[in-house]
């Protein structure tokens, strides 16, 4: 009993003993100096007059049910001392089993730890805010980020360091067709260099940018998509690195030039056209101020030669003019101006410009009131190097002109009984610069071709039938036929 007695005194703690009630009846030497009271004024007080307001009201509750528990009852409360300043307390309440129960209390001063935890709540909830906040912004930038990604005008596509892609945006899947997945070797394209050579899977800038860290700048590819049709694009390509300087993906962005190259390309072939066709009336001008100066001065040789070089100014005065209306038409600038155009005098203006080889008929079979709506000058530019054509490849037999109508549409057929076209050769007839294994006349190869633009710049299409036996045959058939009224 004494030892008991001797540690309830000593205890370092603060230890009270009250009845059912909370009225003090002990209290030790450690409660006295945290009350600020000596022990002998603790008895008889309530506990509960330690407490105030709201915590004083909880106070009386918990001992209603600890006088009710079988274990331990803990909680925390401010407590007011008389002498002193207030304090957090951590009180440990447990019911004795005696016939007369009384209360064994113990009283903590947690006031700091309660001020450390106060203050760690403070910092979570700040912590907790501004987490809250950087989230936020980080999906507002998330959201600005997509926002650019899908409306920029050029194609993204980022993939990681083994070629899957991560990212495609809209405008990627429009231009190449990609789809949203995969890796990179699955939807490369076909493509072709500017000089017309194929891309290697292992060439494509998405690809050298992965694997060798090159950075690719505006690299134009001729693309063929998904649909089989032709796309130029500019390419540029980087790899992504991390902070050690690794590789651990890379990027690419597509932009669409086909207009642009398709305007660039039109004003390239404005400019051969030119220089192909202003060759014929310039050289035979310049022949004939040679037979001038060289001695025919008197008539009627000089009349001749005059009227020649007349001839063929006013043919090369049309020809300047059907040039500048085709590469107005194909770079979009203007379309070309209709006008009713007689085709019977047409055709036989064609054929009085050239010179077939000797003993080659030119025969012209046409309605004399046959007409149509279109630009006199871009299908008489077709006419005459079609018909020229035929001229440079038909050795004997007949050049014939023919124009009907069909289907409500003009046809107007040009055949000849020349060499005629390999028929492996003749779908790429048309195509620029070609010159076939037949072809054995000088020239660049481009006459069909300026009869393919002249064609579609009014509208028509163009058909070729050739046969090295009997000779070559061109169709051309023009929307919008006419007939006229004779006097």
């Amino acid at each position: 009993m004494q030892r008991y007695e001797e540690f309830f005194e000593h205890a370092p703690v603060g230890y009270l003993i009250t009845d059912q009630f909370g009225v003090v009846a002990r209290a030790n030497g450690a409660a006295a100096r945290l009350f600020g009271l000596p022990a002998e004024q603790f008895v008889g007080k309530p506990f509960a007059t330690f407490a105030s307001g709201r915590d004083r009201s909880d106070l009386r509750d918990r001992l209603n049910e600890v006088s009710r528990a079988s274990e331990r009852v803990v909680w925390e409360t401010w407590l007011t001392p008389p002498r002193g300043r207030s304090f957090r307390a951590e009180l440990h309440v447990s019911a004795s089993r005696s016939e007369t129960p009384d209360l064994h209390w113990i009283v903590l001063d947690v006031t700091a730890r309660a001020s450390t935890e106060q203050e760690l709540q403070l910092l979570t909830t700040e912590l907790e805010e501004r987490v809250r906040e950087r989230t936020e912004a980080l999906a507002e930038e998330r959201a600005r980020l997509a926002a650019v990604v899908e409306n920029m005008p050029a194609g993204l596509i980022i993939v990681d360091h083994d070629g899957n892609t991560q990212l495609v945006n809209e405008r990627a899947i429009e231009i190449l067709g990609v789809p949203a997945e995969g890796k990179v070797s699955d939807w490369e394209r076909e493509a072709y260099r500017t000089d017309g050579s194929r891309y290697d899977v292992e060439d494509y800038p998405l690809t050298r940018a992965l694997q060798s860290n090159e950075v690719v700048a505006n690299e134009r590819m001729e693309v063929v998509t998904t649909g089989g049709s032709f796309k130029f694009v500019d390419a540029a390509a980087a790899p992504v690195l991390d902070t050690n300087g690794h590789t651990i993906g890379a990027l690419a962005l597509y932009q669409d030039v086909t207009t642009q190259e398709g305007q660039e390309r039109a004003e390239r072939e404005f400019v051969t056209n030119a220089a192909h066709q202003l060759q014929s009336p310039l050289a035979a001008i310049i022949s004939a101020i040679d037979v001038l100066q060289a001695g025919a001065k008197e008539e009627p040789e000089r009349d001749v030669f005059l009227a020649h070089i007349e001839r063929e100014t006013h043919r090369l005065a049309r020809l300047a003019q059907a040039l500048l209306v085709l590469a107005r038409a194909q770079t979009g600038v203007e379309a070309p101006r209709d006008e009713v155009v007689p085709l019977a005098p047409l055709m036989s203006e064609v054929a009085s410009s050239i010179r077939p080889a000797e003993g080659v008929e030119i025969e012209i079979s046409c309605p004399d009131d046959l007409a149509l709506i279109t630009n006199r000058q871009l299908v008489e530019q077709a006419l005459l190097n079609v018909v020229d054509n035929a001229a440079k490849y038909t050795k004997r037999g007949r050049i014939s002109l023919s124009g009907q109508v069909v289907e409500g549409a003009i046809e107007i057929e040009v055949a000849d009984t020349g060499a005629g076209i390999a028929a492996d050769e003749q779908p790429q007839v048309f195509d620029r610069f070609y010159r076939g294994s037949t072809n054995g006349a000088p020239g660049f190869g481009l006459g069909f071709a300026i009869v393919r633009s002249a064609v579609e710049a009014v509208d028509g299409e163009l058909e070729l039938s050739s046969s090295e036996e009997s000779g070559t045959t061109v169709r051309v058939r023009l929307p919008r036929a006419a007939t006229m009224i004779l006097a």
